[in-house]
């Protein structure tokens, strides 16, 4: 059973990815987001289509974390980039 809704990164939105972290572009807004290895990890997740348990596992295996933690962190990351209209 799925822990949380799967994105979709939004087509304004563009992404340079940089030594573990990554940058966003949200084109409508003009605004630039910087973000850490963990949650560029979870940003190349979604690039992937991966459901967020998908995520989780990566992060499980880059981060060496506990599986519930990684699935907290992916589920709260995954909100931010919504109220933030990145994702869908």
């Amino acid at each position: 059973m799925p822990d949380g809704p799967t994105a979709t990164i939004r087509a304004h939105v563009l992404t340079a990815h940089l030594q573990g972290e990554a940058v966003l572009l949200d084109l409508d807004t003009k605004r630039y987001y910087r973000l850490n290895s963990t949650a560029a990890c979870i940003w190349k997740g979604l690039e992937q289509s991966l459901a967020p348990e998908q995520i989780a596992d990566a992060l499980v295996a880059e981060f060496s974390v506990e599986p519930a933690t990684a699935q907290t962190e992916v589920n709260r990351a995954i909100g931010d980039l919504r109220a933030r209209g990145l994702v869908t």
